[in-house]
């Protein structure tokens, strides 16, 4: 752990502590399965054990973090079926809005989306995963304004927050995949191309959450059952 959990005096210490552990698991600083030892995280953060329980209870109850007797606090990691269930919610989103997108799009979005698409690939060669993660999300979230659904984004990102750092895992790790799917959602869209662009949204989305599964060490077998 590294800066990101320096503290300082300026606000609630519980609060603070709060905050700074979502967002080092949010952005995979902690990782899943990482077990949160109270001592060690206060004395790498400068401050008692009593905010960093209090603040690992409140981690608890949004679900990022599992707090179980003799064991202590880990990083939640999420199952199969949690997975799966997510995937499947987002995907009926994602191609309801999709083919609301293709109807709506004007050529000023596909512009946008082109400019956000060449800054992403940048980032990517340039080896800046902070930029590529917050590109990626800008293009996603721009999809969904063009059909002027901003608010449907909101609802996947919702979807996401059981597992915050999942995006994350699977931008970076799938790299030029992502780039190449990111370029034929665009051709489809160009194109006004409404099957091809649903087809290719419930790909790039499947994708993503197979890596995340794989990334996460979750198998196929780890449920007893086939995965997506």
């Amino acid at each position: 752990m590294s800066g990101r959990l320096t503290i300082t005096p300026h606000r609630p210490l519980s609060e603070v502590v709060y905050e700074k552990l979502r967002d080092a698991i949010r952005d995979g600083e902690l990782k899943p399965g990482q077990r949160l030892i109270q001592a060690e995280l206060a004395e790498r953060m400068g401050v008692s054990r009593i905010p960093v329980r209090e603040a690992l209870h409140r981690l608890s109850k949004e679900g990022l973090v599992d707090l179980a007797p003799h064991r202590g606090a880990v990083v939640r990691r999420p199952s199969v079926r949690e997975i799966e269930e997510v995937w499947r919610a987002t995907r009926i989103i994602v191609r309801a809005a999709m083919e609301h997108t293709t109807e709506r799009v004007t050529e000023e979005d596909i512009t946008t989306l082109e400019h956000v698409h060449r800054r992403l690939t940048q980032a990517a060669a340039a080896g800046r995963p902070a930029d590529v993660i917050e590109l990626d999300r800008r293009f996603h979230q721009g999809l969904f304004q063009a059909g002027g659904l901003g608010k449907l984004f909101e609802c996947v990102e919702m979807l996401g927050g059981f597992f915050p750092q999942g995006n994350q895992i699977s931008v970076l790790a799938r790299g030029v995949s992502t780039v190449a799917e990111h370029e034929e959602i665009l051709m489809a869209l160009k194109a006004r191309d409404r099957a091809r662009l649903v087809a290719m949204a419930e790909k790039h989305t499947l994708n993503n959450a197979r890596s995340v599964l794989s990334l996460v060490g979750i198998s196929e077998e780890t449920d007893g059952r086939a995965a997506i």
